[in-house]
């Protein structure tokens, strides 16, 4: 960087120097005071609430265990009764009244049952009123049945329904495969129970008999709405939620039960936390995922919260967790609110501060930032007029009037040099220095068809007003599209894309802005029409190439321009437009660019004056939109193919092509062209090296 740049960035205005020395001092002030009260009160407070948060998480596990571990504990007592032959697995009466009693002493436990190897099943459950329900299935005994017992709060049978349809196999229940399987204490997954609505688990064990077979299984279902209950009950700042989770992420217990379930074709199924439609918990567990932190800081809907999860320990039986989310302002709010008044005060002090120093800066130094502002206009090239600085400086007076001049002066240079080539030259860092380099560009050529007809019939002024108008509206057309305008030849334009500024896209840039020059003329076509005026149709030709850019001329006056074939053959296709009736024909290249956004249609294989090579050109038809069954679409297509059939000597099917195109586009010459150029070689073939080239003999 040199000295002088590098002066630019390190030098300051006394307006600024003298604001922020003041300035710098209070803030400095003002934040030391703030920041060390913000950090305090905050500490304070995170702290507060990362200790009630962990308590809160330590009495949640502990009371889940109470609720739980009990049920564990009371099937596994149950399996080694059994194994030890206290309790007789096949003894009806005997299992009622021991489930019974496990029932009354464990109200968690809402189910108490037994299956064993032969598909045998005995189960107890108190039901929501009271009363009891027992139900034993023997399907091995001569008579196969399913008994219900319905029995008062002290086991009194009040009604027995039997049947002799088995439905029910335990060996083929969860509780029981996953005990068998374990071969120990088994937690079946979360479920919800189709009876009431309500989450629960199963906790089962196996029997043996002392020589290691398998008897059965014992199983205890444990209703988990009291758990959601206990959540509800729990105060955590002011809206602070806590909840459990298992390990795939299901809700297990919520303050609000009703939305840990849901229901889906028919069928009950627990809900994922992020289907609890709190924001806040969506937010706190995706930052568990993604970070793995049992602590963090999240925000959901501009507030921030705090979250903590944490994992049962390893002697519970399920892998299980305690989320707990908490607005952060619950806990911090109060410190919030010091440190605001705090900074409420030092703000004023710094205001009042601040207001003072400005209006001693700027009765110095605001005519010089004006006219800073001034000089920098005129750098960008934005000439407007602007109102007089007024200072009692003479030095200023001085520039004033110098800059005023300047701006002056440039608003009439700028009619012959387009102000945006200035501009991106300026951005580019390019000099005016003479030379140039390839770069592949677009270029662009239009000329208006029978100018001279049309200049023979108006007046010198009429002329160029109406002409005026006309390069107005084209050439804002194409510099509001990214193309560089180069110079007016005649009635005709030179523009060309991809330089000074890079352009990757400017070959569609430059079809782009050829299709709204053409609609922009039929606008004005109709509207010079209405008023009497010639109108100016106007030809259009595009190419991409390699092309050499830069500035030519002499030592007194340069010109930045493009030269090279890529430009010989832009202003060639312009002028061929005249032979196939077309507005906008475009090189090859080009329409490799451009094809996949715009409909274009073969014209012709030519060889322009003074070239040898061939290439192919093509005429612009439209854009593409997302529905490509339009009546543009089916010409460009239907003639690609008539073309194709003329070029491969199949005159016959490209007459029939061009023939049902000319039916229904009566007015497109070039179809016609063609349908006359089929049925000419029909009659009179070409010879063997004929391929189709157009070979042309004029510009």
């Amino acid at each position: 960087m040199s000295a002088k740049r590098w002066s630019i960035f390190t030098s300051h205005s006394f307006y600024v120097r003298i604001v922020t020395a003041f300035v710098g001092l209070l803030v400095v002030t003002v934040l030391s005071i703030v920041s060390y009260n913000h950090h305090q009160n905050t500490e304070i407070a995170i702290e507060l609430s990362e200790d009630l948060m962990n308590q809160i998480t330590k009495n949640v596990i502990e009371k889940t265990a109470n609720f739980l571990l009990p049920a564990s504990f009371v099937v596994e007592i149950s399996a080694r009764l059994a194994q030890k032959g206290v309790i007789s697995c096949s003894d009806t009466q005997q299992i009622e009244l021991y489930t019974f009693g496990v029932l009354k002493s464990f109200p968690q436990i809402s189910m108490f049952f037994l299956g064993d190897e032969q598909g045998n099943y005995f189960r107890s459950w108190q039901r929501p009123d009271g009363t009891i329900e027992i139900r034993i299935i023997q399907p091995q005994i001569s008579t196969p049945t399913d008994v219900i017992k319905h029995c008062d709060p002290d086991c009194k049978v009040l009604q027995t329904e039997t049947s002799s349809k088995i439905e029910y196999d335990p060996r083929v229940r969860p509780w029981y495969l996953g005990a068998k399987q374990a071969g120990a204490n088994f937690w079946t997954d979360l479920y919800i129970l189709f009876r009431n609505k309500k989450p629960a688990v199963t906790s089962a064990y196996p029997v043996y008999d002392a020589q290691g077979k398998l008897l059965g299984v014992w199983g205890t279902d444990i209703e988990l709405d009291e758990m959601s209950h206990f959540l509800k009950s729990l105060k955590i700042g002011k809206s602070g939620i806590a909840f459990i989770l298992n390990e795939k992420n299901e809700v297990v217990a919520y303050p609000d039960a009703s939305r840990i379930v849901k229901e889906e074709n028919g069928k009950l199924r627990p809900v994922h936390v992020e289907e609890l439609g709190t924001d806040s918990i969506t937010a706190a567990f995706r930052e568990y995922v993604q970070s793995g932190g049992s602590k963090s800081v999240v925000e959901s809907q501009g507030k921030r919260y705090l979250a903590s999860f944490r994992e049962f320990p390893q002697s519970f039986a399920a892998r299980w967790k305690v989320g707990v989310v908490a607005p952060e302002d619950d806990f911090v709010g109060g410190a919030k609110r010091i440190i605001r008044d705090t900074f409420l005060i030092c703000l004023g002090i710094l205001f009042i501060s601040i207001y003072l120093a400005v209006l001693l800066a700027r009765s110095i130094s605001k005519p010089i930032k004006l006219l800073t502002e001034e000089t920098k206009k005129v750098r960008d090239f934005r000439l407007e007029d602007s109102p007089a600085i007024a200072s009692r400086i003479k030095e200023i007076q001085l520039m004033s009037h110098a800059v005023s001049a300047m701006r002056t002066g440039l608003q009439a240079f700028r009619r012959y040099v387009p102000a945006e080539l200035v501009r991106q030259l300026i951005q580019t860092g390019e000099g005016a220095n003479l030379g140039g380099h390839q770069k592949e560009l677009t270029v662009f050529f239009s000329d208006i068809g029978g100018f001279t007809t049309i200049a023979e019939q108006m007046g010198p002024e009429a002329l160029m007003l109406h002409l005026s108008e006309y390069f107005d509206e084209l050439t804002r057309i194409l510099s509001d599209h990214g193309g560089t305008v180069d110079k007016y030849i005649g009635d005709g334009i030179m523009a060309f894309w991809g330089a000074p500024l890079p352009d990757e896209d400017h070959a569609g840039r430059a079809c782009q802005a050829a299709l709204l020059c053409q609609e922009k003329l039929q606008e004005l076509n109709r509207k010079w029409a209405d008023a009497g005026k010639t109108a100016l149709p106007t030809r259009i030709g595009l190419s991409t190439g390699e092309t050499v850019v830069g500035n030519v001329g002499s030592s007194e006056r340069i010109n930045y321009t493009v030269m090279g074939d890529n430009v010989n053959l832009a202003s060639r296709l312009e002028g061929v437009n005249r032979l196939y009736a077309t507005q906008i024909l475009v090189s090859r290249a080009t329409y490799d660019q451009a094809s996949d956004r715009f409909w274009f249609r073969p014209v012709d294989i030519i060889a322009v004056k003074g070239k040898t090579a061939e290439t192919t050109v093509y005429e612009l038809m439209g854009r593409k939109a997302a529905e490509e069954t339009g009546a543009l679409a089916e010409l460009c297509r239907e003639f690609a193919l008539g073309f194709h059939a003329y070029l491969q000597r199949d005159f016959g099917a490209g007459a029939d092509i061009f023939g049902r195109l000319t039916q229904k586009f009566p007015n497109d010459a070039t179809t016609r062209l063609y349908l006359r150029r089929c049925r000419h070689y029909l009659e009179h073939p070409p010879g063997a090296d004929w391929r189709g080239v157009s070979y042309l003999d004029s510009k």
